[in-house]
């Protein structure tokens, strides 16, 4: 665990002072700045103030005769022991609530309006997952005839989660009898996860198509409850275009290639999940956050992820049901108002976990 230099709480007020006065303006923050603000100190003392905070690593100095600005680890200990989480306001809270009052019938559906209404409240990028379970199962599954040789499995799962992919067959095979084989299928196998469908027995005469077809669903349900196919939604791209920090095309494009990719993404997320689960505190708002769900922010290098390098994470969780949940979450530069940010996503993760809920119940 990383150790930390205690500040005083005069240090304190001026690593905090820092923080606001950089995310509202993007402008490296000098002494006299400072003592507008900060009346009960001269700029001389606030300088030195600032000089040591430098030397402890919570504050960086981008050019000698510049102002300063946080560290990564100037806004973990900002986080972590200053920050002051700001209540919904009223006025927030009445934009959200009529978008996500009626939300659609379908997992997608949901995650797709989440992500659109938060990345609108935060102007940044938001993320939202699906719900991971150890279990997932079929609905419904259907064939459809590519060419001779090729069919495209169609597969609606828990929660009306649609995938689809092509699968080579190893004989030719028409639309007439890939339709009975489905037919046949959706009789044995409706509400079976991954294991029993490798473990079932047609009471039927087996379809020669049938064997490849069977061990080709059981391996994608596999991947599902394994999380190498977690879905993630997104939204806000846009948002980044705003933040000087994106100013530059080619560090656009590597946050940009991270997020659409997705699997390096889905399992930091997959990581977050797993450790709001086990009740671990890392990265959780803890200054002064109002009681609820946890909220956790990851920094900059925290991440291990290069290309996020100079952007923050502020994610929490969402269940729906035991055992199954998700990730709500909002990506933007580590100049991010923590405070307001937060609460934002707690209040619609809070409406998605109610709407997966209804939709998987």
């Amino acid at each position: 665990m990383e150790s930390w230099i205690p500040l005083d709480t005069r240090k304190e007020q001026i690593l905090k002072a820092v923080v606001a006065d950089f995310t509202a303006t993007g402008v490296p923050v000098g002494s006299h700045a400072l003592a507008l603000h900060l009346a009960t100190w001269s700029a001389a003392t606030i300088r030195n103030e600032l000089a040591t905070l430098v030397e402890v690593g919570y504050l960086l100095q981008p050019h000698t005769s510049a102002g300063r600005v946080p560290s990564d680890r100037g806004y973990r200990y900002y986080v972590d022991y200053l920050m002051q989480e700001e209540g919904l306001p009223g006025g927030v809270r009445r934009q959200l609530e009529p978008r996500l009052a009626v939300m659609p019938a379908d997992i997608e559906g949901v995650l797709e309006l989440a992500a659109q209404v938060l990345a609108v409240a935060v102007d940044a990028l938001s993320i939202v997952t699906g719900p991971l379970a150890r279990r997932v199962a079929v609905k419904h599954l259907d064939l459809v005839s590519l060419d001779p040789g090729h069919a495209l499995l169609i597969l609606v799962l828990d929660g009306n989660v649609i995938r689809q992919h092509p699968m080579a067959l190893s004989r030719e095979a028409d639309q007439e009898e890939l339709s009975r084989l489905a037919s046949g299928l959706n009789a044995e196998i409706v509400g079976l996860d991954g294991a029993q469908i490798e473990s079932s027995q047609s009471s039927h005469p087996v379809h020669p198509l049938r064997s490849e077809v069977v061990a080709d669903i059981a391996a994608f349900l596999h991947s599902v409850e394994s999380r190498e196919d977690t879905l993630i939604v997104h939204d806000g791209v846009r948002n980044l275009l705003h933040q000087p920090e994106f100013g530059d095309v080619q560090r656009l494009a590597q946050v940009l290639e991270l997020v659409e990719e997705e699997r390096v993404l889905g399992e930091l997320l997959a990581a977050a999940f797993e450790e709001a689960g086990s009740g671990s505190d890392r990265g959780v708002a803890a200054g002064g956050a109002p009681t609820g769900r946890p909220v956790t922010v990851v920094i900059g290098t925290e991440s291990g992820i290069s290309q996020l390098t100079g952007c923050s994470l502020v994610l929490t969780t969402y269940r729906a049901g035991e055992g199954r949940g998700g990730t709500v979450g909002v990506l933007g530069p580590t100049r991010m108002p923590y405070s307001q940010v937060a609460p934002r996503v707690r209040f619609v993760a809070d409406r998605v976990g109610e709407a997966v809920t209804r939709v998987l119940s």
